[in-house]
């Protein structure tokens, strides 16, 4: 059996980073996508190294900005920087070769400001890389066949993308206009590419993370928050990684919206 492949845009930390760690745990082989390669050689490092007797490509990283379509046309194919598990570069092979079984889109950006106070570059940075930049990657992976139609004959290939949402995207938050709109949009681009894609037997997912401790909240009152959580505390960037290994195993798994807000949903 050959070893999974997870790619993970925005996997350099954060929930990326919990997603990549708990994936190489269960054995699968991590692609992170950052532009940060100081912080991708840094995350590449703390994960598992895979068994050498059933695989010998490690975990390795690309280093470009998703939103950019130069990147997925170009640097995805083009990058010969590879930083193997045990920390030794190598020049021998390109950015992305192998069939991806797994893709989490988890890259984004927020902006904690007035919608009539946010400019035009910072509204269409936020855009371009939460929802544009995470439909032209899972374009470009799709028609090019690193993720293929599953087949009979391999039951153990269930391909499956899974995208990381918001609990913003289902209501409102001050200060976040522009990146609530993104975020819904992730969830309608996840319920309508399910459809799309169901009889090809890859599967469309979505995660929406409450508020989770991460650089995103960091100028937010999570005091005050916590006191409006049910559970009442924040959520770990475990915990939504949980979720994701669930969505990626379960193979009947289609067109599933797991919320993750520690109650804030049900408020």
């Amino acid at each position: 059996m050959s070893v999974r492949h997870v790619l993970i845009t925005g996997g350099s930390r954060g929930i990326g980073l919990a997603i990549a760690r708990l994936f190489a745990q269960n054995s699968y082989r991590c692609t992170l996508i950052s532009r940060n390669e100081h912080a991708l050689k840094t995350a590449i490092s703390t994960l598992p190294p895979l068994d050498p007797k059933h695989s010998s490509i490690p975990h390795k990283y690309i280093v470009g900005d998703v939103s950019d379509p130069a990147f997925w046309m170009h640097s995805v194919v083009g990058q010969k920087l590879i930083l193997t598990s045990n920390t030794t570069e190598t020049h021998a092979g390109h950015g992305l070769k192998e069939r991806i079984d797994v893709l989490v889109n988890c890259a984004g950006v927020t902006e904690n400001k007035l919608f009539l106070r946010i400019g035009r570059d910072k509204l269409q940075g936020i855009v371009n890389t939460n929802l544009t930049g995470l439909m032209m990657g899972t374009q470009y992976l799709l028609r090019n066949g690193y993720i293929k139609s599953k087949k009979d004959d391999d039951e153990n290939y269930s391909p499956v993308v899974i995208n990381m949402t918001s609990l913003l995207a289902l209501q409102g938050g001050f200060g976040a206009v522009v990146y609530s709109a993104s975020k819904a949009g992730v969830l309608g681009f996840t319920r309508a590419l399910a459809v799309e894609l169901g009889r090809s037997g890859v599967r469309v997912n979505a995660i929406v993370p409450g508020y989770i401790e991460t650089d995103m909240i960091a100028d937010l009152d999570v005091p005050r928050l916590e006191k409006r959580i049910p559970l009442q505390r924040i959520g770990k960037p475990e915990e939504i990684a949980d979720a994701v290994l669930f969505l990626a195993k379960n193979q009947y798994a289609h067109n599933c919206v797991i919320n993750i807000d520690g109650g804030l949903s049900a408020m």
